[in-house]
């Protein structure tokens, strides 16, 4: 009896640990590796002090934040980019800590979604950005597929949708651009304009649907997915830049 409690204890110490520790894959960096899990950069670096996030070996286990235990009952009409909104989180962070949901399933009234826990700083690449500095909450403009995460080569998110999807506003604000960009490449693009230095980008739509000049909410439709410009599939280029600086849009709550 003492022999199958003790390899029962062994079993779920070694299920727990398994179940709050990752593995590092061929490509991954600290933020690929957030943005899957539904954290952030420091907060896996303060779970891992003794990692470099320069220098990251495949295979090296790293120890995922706890989570805060949060949860949110569905509403009527509630859908997780709502929720994500409402509740000061993105939506690839909620998605990571709610396996089980498929974002192109409605929501059920009554549902409960698991919520991140929530982060107290937020870095960019040179920029430290907190969240009451910015005094709005943020949530993706697609329920789409991350394709191309934030990197040093593509400062922004690649997120793949059907063509025609709504692109919603992250924040609100007013339109500052609303053109073809043949010069960049960017196909139909959109830029906001948040106040206190804060802008969004939104490229490659197939429409745009805001003109320069007008004001729209958080969540508001400003254009529909699409591939123009340098594209090779349906998506939206979403960039977040903060004083003309690029910031890694999934590490703004």
């Amino acid at each position: 009896m003492r022999t199958y409690l003790s390899a029962a204890l062994t079993l779920m110490m070694f299920s727990l640990a398994a179940a709050t520790t990752v593995q590092v894959k061929p490509g991954d960096t600290l933020t690929r590796i957030a943005v899957r899990h539904g954290t952030t950069v420091q907060a896996l670096q303060r779970a891992n002090p003794r990692v470099n996030a320069d220098r990251l070996r495949v295979g090296t286990g790293l120890r995922l934040p706890a989570a805060a235990g949060r949860t949110w009952t569905v509403r009527q009409g509630d859908t997780l980019s709502l929720i994500a909104l409402r509740s000061g989180t993105t939506l690839g962070a909620l998605l990571g800590v709610n396996r089980g949901l498929n974002p192109r399933l409605p929501l059920r009234v009554g549902q409960r979604v698991t919520l991140p826990a929530p982060a107290t700083a937020r870095t960019g690449t040179t920029t430290v950005v907190r969240a009451a500095s910015i005094r709005v909450n943020a949530a993706l403009p697609v329920q789409g597929r991350v394709t191309t995460p934030y990197q040093a080569t593509h400062p922004g998110l690649d997120l793949a949708a059907p063509t025609g999807t709504p692109i919603r506003a992250a924040f609100a604000g007013s339109v500052v651009e609303s053109y073809f960009d043949r010069r960049s490449g960017w196909g139909w693009t959109v830029v906001l304009d948040h106040g206190s230095g804060l802008r969004t980008r939104y490229s490659h739509n197939s429409a745009n649907l805001v003109r320069v000049g007008a004001r729209v909410g958080a969540g508001d439709v400003i254009a529909r997915v699409g591939s123009t410009g340098n594209s090779t599939g349906a998506h939206v280029d979403y960039r977040l830049y903060r004083r003309g600086q690029a910031v890694d849009p999934s590490s703004v709550p």
